[in-house]
């Protein structure tokens, strides 16, 4: 018996819909064309690992689910009972159909949150201090209170991380734009209630985020506070590592340099090292330290060439502690004026 279609169960593949769908299709045909391009013209050294795309995909979902269902939570306050305009696990698959997860500075910022955080997990532990505790824990018992204060912070935050899972934390221009993003993304037709009750609850969710959570805040704040003699700087630095305490390594840098703290993170992350190297030399860091460093990095991670460190290390440490503060001066430079150099250096090559 034949059965009659249900109007009310109509299908995707309805006649008027057909088009739509032929365009959907040579869309995602031509993304396609275009990544495979992009890829194949990429050097192996360019191309993130499987593990960082997963960690970078992992971590920008759960941040852009968690940020949904507290828009969500927010707005639905302000609307009658029963209201349901999205859900959170929906917006991913919005988000990416438009393109809007392709923010390079997004992007860039996740995978440097990764890459650090792979790397201080595979740090060589060696303990420079015996039975002694950790430095961190050592710090929060320190007799100058500002310091033991930072520390204890530095531990909170830390913990803080772990409750969170990896719901990732963001320099506070990146969030509030995300954040209005997702917003956005949560609109699902013209609706002045529904739009008057999101922009509510966006500024809620902002006024609620606390600057002090962002990336590396505590561990800079504890740098500031140790403001380490130069005699200090090396047995600290050698500790953080030592004691997978990455971020503290770049926090402690970062104060030493008076480079910001991004670019700093920047200049420790990437493999080849040239410019870390320099930035130790420009501290006056002796051999031992250089080395020490240079051998715990390229035993976490595997893109750096251990042989080719072991080789460059008489030449690095030919380079004066001076020519080194030249080489490096543009990085202390204000980050809007080295992007605009950039440019225009980029536009003077082409």
């Amino acid at each position: 018996m034949a059965v009659e279609p249900d109007p009310d169960h109509a299908s995707e593949w309805h006649a008027a819909r057909l088009s739509d769908r032929v365009d959907a299709a040579r869309a995602r045909a031509a993304a396609r064309r275009r990544g495979a391009v992009l890829d194949l013209g990429l050097d192996e050294d360019l191309r993130l690992t499987d593990q960082v795309r997963f960690e970078v995909t992992a971590r920008l979902h759960l941040l852009v689910e968690t940020i949904a269902r507290d828009l969500l939570q927010q707005a639905e306050r302000a609307m009658p009972e029963g209201t349901r305009h999205a859900a959170p696990e929906d917006v991913i698959g919005r988000l990416h159909r438009m393109g809007a997860l392709a923010d390079p500075a997004l992007v860039d910022e996740l995978v440097a949150q990764a890459r650090q955080s792979l790397i201080a997990r595979a740090l060589p532990i060696e303990s420079m201090a015996g039975d002694a505790p950790s430095l961190l824990v050592r710090l929060t018992e320190a007799p100058d209170r500002i310091v033991a204060a930072a520390a204890r912070a530095v531990l909170v935050a830390e913990g803080q991380a772990r409750e969170a899972g990896e719901v990732a934390s963001l320099p506070t221009r990146l969030h509030d734009r995300l954040v209005w993003t997702v917003a956005a993304a949560l609109r699902g037709g013209d609706d002045p209630a529904w739009d008057g009750a999101l922009a509510q609850a966006v500024e809620r969710v902002l006024a609620a985020q606390d600057d002090g959570d962002r990336p590396g805040a505590a561990a800079l704040r504890l740098a500031a506070a140790i403001d380490a003699r130069p005699g200090e700087l090396p047995d600290l630095l050698l500790e953080s590592l030592s004691d997978r305490q990455l971020g503290l390594f770049v926090a402690l840098l970062t104060h030493a340099l008076g480079i910001d703290h991004a670019m700093v993170r920047e200049i420790v992350l990437e493999p080849e090292g040239d410019r870390l190297w320099l930035a130790l030399r420009a501290l006056d860091q002796e051999r031992p330290t250089i080395a020490r460093i240079g051998l715990s990095l390229c035993e976490a991670d595997r893109r750096r060439d251990v042989d080719g460190f072991a080789e460059a290390l008489d030449a690095i440490m030919a380079v004066s502690a001076a020519a080194a503060r030249r080489a490096i001066a543009s990085l202390t430079l204000p980050a809007p004026f080295r992007a605009a150099i950039e440019r225009l250096e980029g536009s003077e090559r082409r």
